[in-house]
């Protein structure tokens, strides 16, 4: 699904507008529409509810305005604190009112529905104060419709102790379009934010709804349609998408389709890809058995771990049918002559993982070095791998072949120079920035994962918990990411092609998966329960119901 910037949702709406003849005033009227469904489903079972309603003077407190006019209709008892002077909200002629939003302020003026008007600046009379904090504390339902998309600077005056007093005492809050106080192309938090129950949002999400921290402050999100023509919305070019349902279903590889092609039925393991592991230690065999494993899980045809003796003795116990190549040790560690020693393995790869569990030391940076630059397989980087790569990132420069990296905030914040807050106040800034100036697929971690294209275009991953916050589970990821990519490339018409794009999707698709496992072992075992394994044997399960 495409998830827009402010300024992309303006301009949509100014086309429905004045290239479709859409009234403006009825865009605003189906969001109300749409936001008073959801207040009818919330106050259902409540004998005579009470909805009160914060209103900014934009269009985002027009459809709150808008929405107390159905409320009142239906017999609902409801009230406004609207944030402007009674005076500024409207002309001279008060017959006439500003805009759209001024007109639904006017029609509820005559309905007689309750109008608390506040100054922007801070209010200062007591008595005021303590009417609408009784107000928040005692109605059922307080409706966010005070600062839409357009907020691009700090919250103050009325508006945050409005937000501040709801965050402290109303029972249950919907947020209009998205939450007051919150960057609508960042998902950054401008001095406060209303921390909403859900969050009823118009035409198409917002890029701030799901970064954080902003996405910690949406609830639960709904989309609503207003009426605007799909083949606007086709038609917009926006960077970011989040994967739902439909997407995934249209970016599997085809051994996953329920009806399969007569190619994939007399297919072989050579036509799901051929994966090279370059993982674990003497201190971390577990690492190369975890990612050799998931790259299976998730479709590949053939997993090779070329590995230490030791690392190969574990897997052999554990996943029987992986093949081991067994490399040459120096001090538990990998060195560049098992590059020389693995030529084979790497030629013939489809796709190639580095980094899980491998440990850091000179010999250890110096084989990923080689690797790098002497590869012409898509890379997957992890871990170790990029500690390595930090010591100088402009080995990036020299990659033979498409390459994803998967970072966690802290491993980018070695690759980067920046710090760790920095990073996941701006993550979604970060990953693209890095993704086009080295040209590699960054697959940025964070409880929202970004995954950017040098391109500049990025997917959010919505899926996933904090059972996936456990040692091995990042090794899952890239294993069940080069898994996608090898069988991506296999099954391409010209078989030997293979372009960044097919990398960029099959990171998306191993991050809404890794997700999707780890919310499925929890399920069972609980966030504090699963461990690196149960992922991988959930997404087995994941994969058959997709």
């Amino acid at each position: 699904m495409k998830v827009v910037s402010s300024k992309q949702m303006r301009k949509l709406e100014q086309t429905a507008i004045e290239e479709m003849g859409i009234p403006s005033i009825l865009l605003m009227e189906n969001a109300a529409i749409r936001l008073a469904e959801h207040c009818f489903r919330l106050i259902g079972g409540i004998e005579a509810p009470a909805i009160l309603i914060a209103a900014g003077a934009g269009n985002n407190g027009g459809d709150g305005t808008a929405l107390a006019r159905h409320l009142h209709v239906k017999g609902v008892k409801t009230k406004v604190i609207y944030v402007g002077n009674e005076n500024s909200a409207f002309s001279s002629d008060v017959s006439r009112v500003k805009g759209d939003a001024g007109t639904n302020l006017e029609i509820i003026r005559k309905l007689g529905i309750p109008v608390n008007y506040c100054p922007k600046e801070t209010l200062q009379e007591a008595d005021r104060l303590n009417e609408i904090e009784f107000d928040i504390k005692t109605y059922d339902l307080v409706v966010d419709a005070m600062l839409g998309t357009g907020l691009d600077r700090d919250v103050e005056g009325s508006y945050k102790y409005l937000i501040e007093t709801i965050n402290r005492y109303a029972k249950y809050v919907i947020s209009v379009d998205i939450p007051s106080g919150i960057h609508s192309d960042t998902g950054q938090i401008m001095g406060c934010a209303v921390k909403a129950s859900e969050t009823v949002t118009f035409c198409l999400p917002k890029i701030g709804l799901y970064a954080y921290p902003g996405a910690d402050f949406a609830g639960k999100i709904h989309v609503e349609d207003i009426s605007i023509p799909r083949s606007l919305i086709d038609k917009i070019d926006t960077e970011a998408e989040i994967l739902t349902g439909k997407e995934i279903a249209d970016m599997l590889p085809p051994r996953f389709l329920r009806q399969s092609s007569p190619r994939v039925m007399r297919s072989n393991k050579g036509d799901f890809g051929k994966v090279t592991v370059f993982a674990g230690s003497n201190d971390m065999p577990g690492a190369a058995a975890l990612a050799c494993s998931a790259a299976y899980k998730a479709g590949a045809g053939l997993v090779c771990a070329c590995v230490l003796p030791h690392t190969a003795a574990v897997i052999n116990k554990w996943q029987r049918e992986v093949i081991t190549h067994n490399v040459p040790e120096k001090n538990g560690m990998y060195s560049k002559k098992c590059i020389e020693l693995s030529a084979e393995k790497i030629e013939n790869a489809d796709v190639i993982v580095v980094g899980p569990g491998i440990g850091r030391s000179p010999d250890v940076t110096e084989f990923v070095r080689e690797l790098i630059t002497t590869a012409r397989a898509p890379l997957v980087l992890d871990a170790d791998a990029l500690f390595a790569v930090s010591e100088d990132k402009s080995i990036l420069k020299k990659l033979k072949a498409p390459c994803v990296i998967t970072p966690h905030p802290g491993e980018m914040s070695r690759l980067t120079g920046l710090s760790v807050s920095e990073i996941t106040a701006n993550i979604i800034d970060v990953a693209v920035k890095f993704a086009k100036e080295f040209n590699v697929v960054t697959l940025l971690k964070d409880a929202h994962t970004i995954i950017a294209n040098p391109d500049g275009k990025y997917f959010i991953n919505t899926t996933g918990n904090s059972a996936l916050s456990k040692a091995g589970t990042g090794d899952v990821l890239a294993g069940m990411i080069a898994g996608f990519i090898a069988q991506n490339r296999c099954q391409k018409d010209s078989c030997c092609l293979f372009d960044s794009l097919d990398v960029f999707r099959a990171s998306a698709l191993g991050a809404y998966f890794h997700g999707k496992a780890g919310e499925a072992a929890a399920l069972k075992k609980t966030c504090y329960g699963v461990m690196a394994e149960d992922v991988i044997e959930e997404a087995a399960c994941i994969f058959s119901h997709s």
